[in-house]
């Protein structure tokens, strides 16, 4: 058993199908357009673009009946008041559909805002001002609407649009995309740091986070995250935190263990016990764990049977000493939501029985993806290429490990839990690092804009961010209240006095 774990889980683990990212490229999703006048913004690929010349604004039209109107402008006077915003964003709002009834929602500084709630269609309008030049001021309408029985549903949509909406120098092409195509990726080595166990080609000025990680003598787990210098794509080559499984079993059960449990051998490793799961299954579970953990709101997309790949892998997973080896594989397609924006992964998972109908251990012999932003998948999809393609084992570390695995029948129980712990505490903190990678990255880019883009969110949605004092948990509510409160049981309730419900009840913090 002991020959196995790091055999079957990463000699020659990520052997590149190149037309599997190709396909990922291409999957369905958001468009994002240009205009000439120096933004581009994005929009589901079902909708309509049609730029509106003759009154300088932008109107894109969802399938059923939804609506969403950009329209930057200026006017010639240099300061704009509350009150002559609350007018003048009333004014623009007919203009763009006169047949329902907008009235004032309130608003905030330099924000002004109204809704409408008709039998047929509801809608948001909001006005947003400021000086841009000594003479003049800069305004920026959006408006959305759609049927009714459709708007609420699709808030979301519209906020996920007018999130979107980036400044672009030249007119042509947006921000991160822009440089990317700038400045094709260039290509430099990077070794393990560890064992020097393998060495591949990573873009250069990103950061690479992991390596080998020896948990027993026998137990050595490879993984890599692969971050962009602006935390906006994330390239994934295996998990360190993916050991080896065994299948529940009679003789398993008389011992008293059973699934979700672990079964370990002489030198200390573990195998959990798992029933076997395909690479098309494995996939999908996965890509849900990684949704729950790192990006909100995951939909998938399609889940696939690749039989095509499992050919491609099963032939090197036979010829390393598993001559009857069963292998299957299988990709999965999501979007989700990273860090408040629109995202879009892409991931293969295949898992093999070395020895089928006889001990029951299963692995996950390939699982490698990437998560990008929609206009960015092409830059996800590169740097997971050429790693992949450039994937190369140490031939004299490999020839160690055949060495310790075919010589392994007994470890030391107490140093092979050292080595476990400090491998574990290596992962965690590669993982710490990650985080702190795309964190920073995101916040030197767009820290001002994640607030205003919370602040426009609510004002189409009509909602407020509130902050329970105790637990520092932020809720979104209606903001039809002024004061906002939560009992002990978790309940939400508002009122205009600032009276408090009663005993058990505390008042939460609105953020501005």
């Amino acid at each position: 058993m002991r020959t196995f774990p790091w055999f079957f889980s990463f000699a020659l683990m990520f052997t590149f199908v190149g037309r599997c990212f190709a396909q990922a490229a291409r999957f369905a999703g958001w468009t994002t357009h240009s205009d000439p006048r120096g933004f581009s913004i994005d929009a589901p690929a079902d909708w309509n673009f049609s730029p509106d010349a003759q009154q300088g604004r932008v109107v894109l039209r969802g399938p059923r009946g939804e609506l969403a109107v950009l329209w930057p402008m200026s006017i010639d006077q240099s300061q704009l008041d509350a009150r002559g915003a609350a007018a003048l964003v009333q004014q623009l709002a007919r203009s763009v559909d006169s047949q329902l009834p907008w009235t004032s929602a309130g608003g905030a500084t330099k924000v002004a805002r109204v809704m409408a709630r008709g039998t047929q269609r509801s809608g948001m309008a909001m006005l947003t001002w400021s000086s841009s030049s000594a003479s003049g001021m800069a305004l920026l309408l959006y408006c959305v609407e759609a049927p009714a029985d459709v708007y609420r549903a699709s808030t979301d949509t519209f906020a996920e649009i007018i999130q979107s909406l980036r400044l672009v120098p030249d007119g042509t092409t947006s921000g991160a995309a822009a440089q990317t195509a700038a400045r094709p990726l260039s290509f430099v080595t990077w070794t393990d740091p560890r064992e020097g166990a393998f060495s591949m080609s990573i873009p250069q000025g990103w950061q690479a986070i992991g390596g080998s990680y020896r948990l027993t003598a026998t137990d050595v787990r490879m993984g890599v995250t692969l971050v962009s210098p602006d935390g906006g794509v994330r390239v994934e080559i295996g998990d360190s935190s993916i050991g080896s499984y065994i299948e529940p079993s009679q003789m398993l059960a008389f011992a008293g263990l059973h699934e979700g449990q672990y079964y370990s051998v002489g030198d200390g490793t573990r195998f959990e016990i798992r029933r076997y799961m395909s690479g098309q299954q494995f996939a999908r579970a996965y890509a849900v764990a990684f949704g729950r953990q790192q990006c909100p709101g995951l939909n998938i997309e399609s889940n696939n049977n690749r039989t095509d790949i499992a050919a491609q892998y099963l032939p090197s997973a036979r010829a390393n000493g598993a001559p009857y080896a069963q292998l299957t594989a299988g990709d999965v397609t999501v979007t989700c939501t990273m860090h408040g924006a629109p995202a879009r992964g892409y991931l293969i998972a295949a898992t093999v029985y070395p020895t089928p109908g006889q001990s029951g251990i299963w692995y996950v012999y390939r699982l490698y993806g990437y998560v990008a932003p929609p206009d960015r998948q092409q830059e996800g999809s590169t740097a997971a290429q050429q790693a992949m393609q450039s994937w190369h084992i140490n031939p004299t570390w490999q020839a160690q490990e055949s060495q310790i695995a075919a010589g392994a029948v007994q470890a030391d129980n107490l140093r092979s839990q050292q080595i476990q712990s400090r491998a574990l505490q290596a992962i965690q903190e590669d993982q710490r690092q990650i985080n702190e990678t795309i964190v920073k990255g995101y916040e030197q880019r767009s820290q001002v804009y994640n607030e205003i883009s919370r602040k426009r969110e609510n004002a189409i949605l009509g909602t407020l961010d509130v902050v329970d004092p105790g637990s520092g948990a932020r809720y979104k509510v209606s903001n039809y209240s002024d004061y906002h409160w939560m009992n002990n049981s978790g309940l939400i309730t508002g009122n205009n006095t600032g009276t408090s419900p009663g005993p058990d009840w505390r008042e939460l913090i609105t953020l501005p």
